[in-house]
């Protein structure tokens, strides 16, 4: 069993997700709106919170392959590892694009009609919030990835996919909420004390 602690490297990831924000490959240039519309933020909040509760599902098992590695990991162990858990972030990734479809309107059904309706979301919970802890969690999962297994573990296909598929999310909410980005950036340098300087490539 390994635990682990927060990780500046997959923390950094993070950083090129902001900076993806802003720049966006040309192929992945369907997944950017191209004007503002009027979008029910409840709807949108709904939405977010069905990809966070699948997406905590593929990062748990995530996490139970990780935690079931011995120390140290053996050579089939972490080439069985690796395997699985690139495809598990390709999923993810997967499960990312579905809800940017579904926010742009382009496939209503795409992430929600399997599911049951989620919950009213508290008057305390923001959009913001919950991309935070969308951020947090997936951040969180790739720290004791790499802290097991080394950043090699991750194919750059894996990385590159799942950065763009995140980049896309935060630029398809940006006509949700003008201020979505400033705010998820405030939350995670106030709670990333001591860590702020591995963040100051975030571009906002």
């Amino acid at each position: 069993m390994k635990f682990f602690s927060s990780s500046v490297l997959a923390l950094g990831l993070l950083g090129s997700l902001f900076t993806s924000a802003a720049v966006i490959p040309a192929e992945k240039a369907a997944l950017v709106p191209v004007e503002r519309r009027a979008v029910d933020l409840s709807i949108v909040v709904g939405i977010i919170q069905i990809i966070f509760a699948k997406v905590q599902v593929v990062t748990g098992n995530i996490n139970a392959t990780v935690a079931g590695l011995h120390d140290p990991v053996t050579t089939v162990e972490r080439t069985a590892a690796s395997l699985e858990i690139n495809a598990a972030f390709t999923e993810i990734t997967v499960i990312l694009t579905s809800g940017i479809a579904e926010i742009n309107g382009a496939a209503p059904d795409a992430v929600g009609s399997a599911l049951p309706v989620p919950p009213v979301v508290p008057t305390d919970l923001k959009l913001a919030d919950l991309i935070t802890l969308l951020l947090l969690e997936i951040s969180g999962t790739l720290n004791g990835v790499i802290t097991a297994l080394g950043l090699k573990a991750l194919l750059a296909s894996t990385l590159g996919g799942l950065v763009a598929a995140l980049s896309g999310l935060l630029l398809a909410l940006v006509p949700v909420d003008d201020n979505l980005l400033e705010s998820v950036h405030r939350l995670l340098d106030g709670l990333l004390v001591g860590l702020s300087t591995a963040l100051a490539g975030l571009i906002i």
